[in-house]
């Protein structure tokens, strides 16, 4: 578990390995309040993704792109460092490039690939700039579009749900600076959106049981509803709704806040799909957030 990430002495280590590129840190302002506020009081070169198109106006929600190190010297504030290390640690926001590209070109390329055709020529946006929506993403593409797809850098590192940094390699392409969306296929997108949902039920429980999640270790708390998922699962529970009562009993069962007659009773109203009794029986019960 990491409590904290020195960015500034991680970059001051990519970029002595990778004298010759620049290091680029790709940021979710989405999860960073204030992020810009923080680019704008220093004196480094930052750019949205959005800018210069429909979404220009949408900033707070903006990806940005921070200069970090040229020419093997620093170039973001040690202040802007600090902050990142204090808000950017478990907010699934930091991602970290090394790559020749210039800060405008590389912008660029990172924008076309915010957008994807799916099945049926469905456009969306990516949100490959979410390290979890990266993790994923790096888990269903075929070799060929990986390829194509992290070309523009020749690593690309990441935070992950634990707060642990990781590497992922590439190999620099021959760039011509124009690309194609990425198409994504059915299967392919079926993949990632199951990914998404063990971060969506855990987002939920953050926000409705908090105070019994928090009793888990922050960095074990991902795994621990991606294995009550699955277990949900074996127990033939198929809604987002259903796993979350699932689990909303499972905490209160491991915390002996509820007696097992009552687990026992809830289980089997959760098994028959009685969810609104199952919320009547739970709201009755709840009371491991006061």
């Amino acid at each position: 578990m990491s409590e904290s990430i020195d960015f500034r002495h991680l970059t001051e280590e990519i970029s002595g390995s990778n004298p010759e590129e620049s290091i680029f840190f790709l940021l979710d302002h989405g999860g960073l309040p204030r992020l810009a506020q923080q680019l704008q009081h220093s004196s480094t070169e930052w750019v949205s993704l959005f800018d210069h198109t429909k979404e220009e106006g949408a900033l707070a929600v903006a990806p940005i792109l921070v200069l970090a190190a040229h020419e093997g010297k620093i170039r973001l504030s040690r202040l802007v460092f600090d902050w990142l290390s204090q808000h950017g640690i478990y907010s699934s926001t930091v991602m970290i490039l090394v790559s020749p590209l210039d800060l405008k070109s590389l912008a660029d390329q990172l924008g076309r690939r915010l957008h994807t055709t799916l099945t049926e020529g469905v456009e969306a946006m990516l949100r490959f700039f979410d390290p979890r929506v990266f993790e994923g993403l790096l888990n269903v593409m075929t070799r060929e579009q990986a390829e194509d797809f992290l070309g523009i850098a020749s690593s690309w590192y990441y935070v992950d749900r634990t707060g642990r940094v990781v590497r992922t390699p590439a190999k620099l392409k021959d760039i011509e600076l124009v690309s194609e969306p990425l198409s994504l296929s059915q299967k392919q997108e079926t993949l990632l959106l199951e990914a998404s949902e063990v971060d969506q039920i855990l987002n939920s429980l953050r926000s409705n049981v908090s105070v019994c999640l928090s009793r888990l270790p922050y960095d074990s708390q991902y795994n621990f509803v991606l294995e009550s998922v699955l277990e949900a699962r074996k127990e033939r529970l198929v809604s987002s709704v259903q796993i979350s009562l699932y689990i909303i009993i499972k905490l209160a069962a491991n915390e002996k806040l509820m007696p097992i007659f009552v687990r026992d009773d809830m289980l089997d109203k959760l098994r028959s799909n009685d969810i609104e009794l199952m919320k009547v029986a739970l709201n009755e019960n709840i009371f491991w957030d006061s």
